[in-house]
């Protein structure tokens, strides 16, 4: 569970903000700011996972009873276990039917433990808005399916801190959870969550200026993805970046409590991306946007307003028409032509749709039996220079996953549609050649942003397969000589 935030950073404290990390000094991009390994990790949406190797698991430890355990696991935490399994009239079906249960146990045991104990205290500092919770949906689900059913049966009097266990440390302990929980990657592909104390303290923006990496062993790694200033902020982004301002204060607002007024959603064109903007009905020219001031809808060019209801319904009915489409490429490129006539061409529901067909044209190219068209390659060209050109204006940094997955996509579907015109007899060696210089420029881009992933995360092997990839285009630029 140990920890190493960089020397340059510092803890701070503000009133509107609360506890949150500064860099003391300029930190370079690619530079480290954190390792951590995590203080917990914790099956999601109910499911049962094996405490030892995290893969899916239905049956339970031998000995302690109530902690899952796969079949070809014998052991998990011989604390935890121990101590469990010396509570001779634990109510371990209770704690079955229970399954939340099971994450708050896991804190209390990190209490209880005195070489964990530090871990569970620093935990408890951490912000989790008790007091917006309590009374709601949340709150009552938890009081149904973890407070009670934890009171009830019997594990608070072998602890020796179980006197001061109630309904609102409870409640405490599941909040920290929800709000500083990370969702981490399965074995099997599936989400979890890991609760990392130090990751948490980084505060929030819409365009942050650092990444987080995962690895098999589930270590965070954050690393700055542009250069740092003195006193500035270290910065995550709590949601998905491919959301418009709307979407993602809603979810920031219901998962974090609390409106971001960070400058990307200060900005009714969202850095010029017009990520949440329609195309204006009035003079069918102009773009309409949000002022978030006056919470109006307003064309850029005629100034036509747009009742704000009216935008949510439409947008709404989009998100849904989305939702119950089938994963087929048919359907999503009507889907795509029809949100067109609507909604600016940067707009998140577009962007999504385009890299849904994008997923889908990567999976036709990579399968030899498709035998897939000239037509093939040039769309996905077409949808990965789209999507591309969105995230360069709302990632300025000099690194992003994103951005470098993206254009790896784009340029290895480039080289493939050269080689193929150049076979069809439309391009000579030196048109192929210039082109496959071109292509290798942008490749080694991709490679560059990808240099800082962990070796053993899915990005750390892609890194592997773009530098093969690199080599070979190498090779076939030399062969054209």
């Amino acid at each position: 569970m140990g920890e190493n935030l960089n020397k340059k950073c510092s803890v701070e404290q503000k009133e509107e903000i609360g506890r949150y990390v500064k860099a003391n000094a300029k930190i370079s991009t690619g530079e480290c700011i954190l390792l951590e390994q995590p203080s917990l990790i914790l099956a999601s949406d109910n499911e049962k996972r094996c405490n030892n190797c995290f893969n899916l698991a239905q049956s339970y430890c031998n000995i302690c009873k109530i902690t899952n355990l796969c079949r070809n696991c014998r052991s998990h935490n011989q604390y935890d276990c121990e101590k469990l399994a010396s509570m001779k009239n634990l109510d371990c079906d209770l704690l079955k039917k229970f399954g939340e249960c099971y994450g708050i146990v896991k804190c209390l045991l990190l209490q209880e433990n005195p070489e964990t104990r530090p871990y569970f205290e620093r935990m408890l500092v951490a912000e989790c808005y008790l007091e917006q919770r309590r009374g709601t949906d949340i709150w009552k689900h938890y009081n149904a399916n973890v407070v009670k059913p934890l009171m009830k049966c019997g594990i608070l009097k072998y602890l020796s801190h179980g006197s001061q266990v109630n309904e609102d440390l409870i409640q405490r302990l599941c909040a920290l959870i929800d709000v500083n929980g990370f969702e981490i990657r399965a074995p099997d592909g599936g989400s979890m969550k890991g609760v990392y104390i130090q990751a948490t303290l980084l505060s929030h923006d819409c365009t942050p200026n650092t990444e987080i990496a995962i690895d098999d062993k589930y270590c965070m790694k954050i690393y700055v993805n542009r250069e740092i200033q003195a006193d500035e902020a270290v910065t995550n982004c709590y949601t998905n970046v491919l959301l418009g301002t709307d979407e993602r204060r809603k979810i920031l607002k219901s998962t974090k409590y609390f409106h971001c007024t960070c400058k990307r959603c200060e900005d009714p064109t969202e850095f010029e991306s017009y990520l949440s903007s329609l195309l204006c009905t009035a003079c069918e020219k102009g773009t309409v946007v949000k002022n978030f001031q006056e919470n109006k809808w307003q064309c850029q060019s005629c100034q036509h307003l747009e009742d704000t209801q009216h935008i949510e319904k439409i947008v709404g009915e989009f998100q849904e028409e989305i939702l119950q489409a089938p994963n087929d490429i048919y359907q999503l490129e009507m889907s795509l032509q029809k949100l067109s006539k609507t909604l600016h061409p940067n707009h998140y529901l577009i962007v999504d749709i385009k890299q849904n067909i994008a997923s889908i044209l990567r999976m036709i190219i990579n399968n030899p039996s498709h035998c897939p068209g000239r037509n093939v390659y040039e769309r996905k060209i077409e949808l990965c220079e789209d999507i591309l050109k969105v995230l360069n204006l709302i990632l300025p940094g000099t690194i992003s996953r994103m951005k470098a997955i993206t254009l790896y996509e784009l340029v290895s579907t480039q080289a493939e549609y050269h080689r193929m015109r150049y076979k069809e007899n439309e391009l000579n060696k030196t048109h192929l050649k210039q082109l496959l210089i071109e292509t290798e420029q942008m490749l080694r881009e991709a490679v560059r942003m990808l240099l800082y992933e962990p070796k053993d995360t899915p990005e750390g092997n892609l890194l592997q397969t773009m530098l093969q990839e690199l080599k070979y285009l190498q090779t076939d630029i030399k062969m054209l000589d």
